[in-house]
């Protein structure tokens, strides 16, 4: 499009040198028009309401500065901000500012129970005195997920700044310097309070290791899912398990079953001194997992435990791995496909079928690589189990980690 043919549009973001420098530096350059006719442009960390001439200044600016061509990526997910009927909560008055690195400040707000920042020189290209900002949704706590929405005085969205983590510590240290009206509450603390009334949320679960909470309800591909981080000492991890709404009282008995076989499965404290007639009346304590005497292979003449209910077993003949019915329930269906049942076990054998095993302790991080290196594990799975590696290949790509990340991987 020609320049000079492209009326000046004074709802669009101007294409300034903070701009040009904030996309330079960015590994992708994404675009998508509105059905409205505009144009929306984002470096994965805001998204910006421009006009077609702007844009090819700003492509030919930054494609200068990084001495290579630049193709722009079309992204039509972007206008899901855009789009969002939230950003009804203003944020007035001058942010204060704070250094988080060396050269790189945060523009903090608050409402009257929580802060909300982002970065200051996102926030500069908007901020003109013009422009309105507003918070996406502060009906809900959330330290890492309230986007700014950029409003002109007419109510038009010209753009969106996503926020940076706000760790919970940042609340005590900011109570003299910006203070809230409602106490803050943890994590923890909100989850605890269930105020939605869900028979499970808020309740803990000690699995013998790990100690989970079921934190909400929330919609996850079509199906209604628990949210389970775990906890400790108050503090919920970063990571969360998903599991169906119709199945957590499974979930719930197979914790509960962990947790019996990790307590009978420590050693007993030591005795210091016991009388005659005390050692003839007493019981011998009953042997541990009597039942690997046997295995699909043979007589075990040998065991190593693994993790709580997966055993390498070694016979005679040959041998593999055999895990107990409550665990296979942390395998893969693909996985599960490539073992035998025998007894109350699910048995992989020395055949390739043992590496499938290996992989998804690997995986799910309840083992170290017993002998050899992980990438013996990949190589042996891939020549001797392409069913399975294709599988579970295509189960990483499939599942992204939850946490906030950049537009660019939505």
């Amino acid at each position: 499009m020609d320049p000079k043919n492209d009326l000046v549009d004074e709802t669009v973001i101007p294409i300034s040198k903070a701009v040009i420098g904030a996309f330079a530096k960015s590994p992708n350059i994404l675009y998508a028009n509105h059905e409205n006719g505009s144009l929306y442009i984002s470096n994965g960390f805001i998204i910006l309401k421009t006009s077609q001439a702007e844009f090819d200044d700003l492509l030919e600016q930054v494609n200068k500065r990084r001495g290579e061509a630049v193709a722009p990526v079309e992204k039509t997910g972007i206008l899901k901000y855009i789009d969002s009927d939230k950003g009804k909560f203003e944020l007035t008055g001058e942010p204060l500012e704070f250094e988080i690195s060396d050269n790189q400040f945060m523009s903090l707000f608050a409402d009257e129970k929580q802060y909300f920042g982002y970065n200051k020189k996102y926030v500069d290209i908007f901020n003109n005195g013009d422009n309105r900002l507003f918070v996406d949704d502060n009906a809900t706590y959330s330290p890492n997920s309230h986007s700014m929405i950029v409003k002109s005085r007419a109510d038009e969205i010209l753009g969106v700044v996503l926020p940076l983590r706000l760790h919970e510590e940042i609340y005590g240290k900011l109570a003299d310097v910006l203070p809230l009206k409602i106490k803050w509450k943890t994590e923890y603390e909100r989850i605890k309070e269930n105020l939605t009334n869900d028979p499970y949320i808020g309740k803990e679960f000690f699995d013998g290791r790990d100690n989970h909470i079921i934190s909400e309800v929330k919609e996850v591909n079509g199906a209604d899912v628990y949210v389970v981080p775990n906890v400790a000492d108050g503090k919920i991890s970063g990571y969360a398990a998903h599991v169906k709404v119709d199945e957590i009282e499974k979930q719930v008995a197979l914790w509960e079953a962990n947790r019996v076989s990790r307590e009978n499965d420590k050693p007993a404290p030591p005795v210091e001194k016991e009388s005659p007639h005390a050692r003839e009346e007493s019981k011998p304590p009953a042997r541990p997992f009597t039942y690997l005497q046997k295995s699909p292979w043979g007589e075990v003449t040998a065991s190593e435990k693994l993790c709580p209910g997966v055993f390498a077993v070694s016979t005679d003949k040959q041998g593999g791995i055999m895990v107990t019915r409550d665990m296979t329930a942390a395998f893969s269906p693909a996985a599960v496909k490539c073992g035998v049942k025998f007894k109350d076990f699910l048995c992989f054998e020395d055949n390739g079928a043992k590496d499938v095993a290996l992989r998804e302790l690997l995986d799910k991080k309840l083992c170290a690589v017993p002998g050899g290196t992980e990438e013996n594990i990949n190589k042996s799975l891939r020549e001797r189990q392409p069913q399975y590696w294709r599988s579970r290949e295509n189960r990483r790509v499939n599942t992204p980690p939850e946490k906030t990340v950049p537009v660019h991987d939505r």
